[in-house]
């Protein structure tokens, strides 16, 4: 049981929001873990094309840096720069809206564990689950990288 797994927030044009380790303004996506048990994301697949599931797979052996703890949460970067770590990841986020999904590591890549469109986002704005884990998204008034949307 991988237990539930959310996108929970992105940011499609981080401009001077959160910087990254290395002091770069990159795209980043919040994984949220609802779950009462840590999940390392090694393995799992991220992608900005949701017709190719298995487009960027997490790597593995990294779960000091890609385990979400329970009831908390983890920054992917998408910033295409691998070199610099197991949570930076071969996407860029588009700023005028696409797609992002989060897939199992199965065989197959195609348990979806979250998928959904975001819209056009200005400089800075954040897009994500109203609280939490929950149905409702929309374009969030203040963003809140790596702690709680509530």
């Amino acid at each position: 049981d991988m237990g539930p797994l959310y996108i929970n927030e992105l940011m499609a044009a981080n401009t001077e929001m959160v910087a990254d380790e290395n002091g770069e303004w990159d795209d980043w996506i919040e994984i949220y873990n609802a779950g009462e048990e840590a999940v390392d994301l090694g393995g799992m697949y991220i992608t900005d094309d949701l017709e190719n599931p298995t487009f960027y797979q997490i790597p593995l052996g990294h779960s000091v840096e890609t385990t979400v703890p329970a009831g908390g949460f983890l920054l992917l970067w998408a910033d295409k720069q691998m070199e610099q770590g197991p949570l930076h990841v071969n996407i860029k986020l588009s700023a005028n809206g696409e797609a992002v999904g989060l897939y199992a590591s199965d065989d197959m890549g195609n348990a979806v564990l979250d998928a959904f469109n975001f819209p056009a986002l200005n400089d800075d704005q954040a897009y994500g689950r109203t609280v939490d884990g929950g149905t409702s998204l929309q374009t969030l008034e203040t963003p809140t990288p790596g702690t709680s949307n509530n």
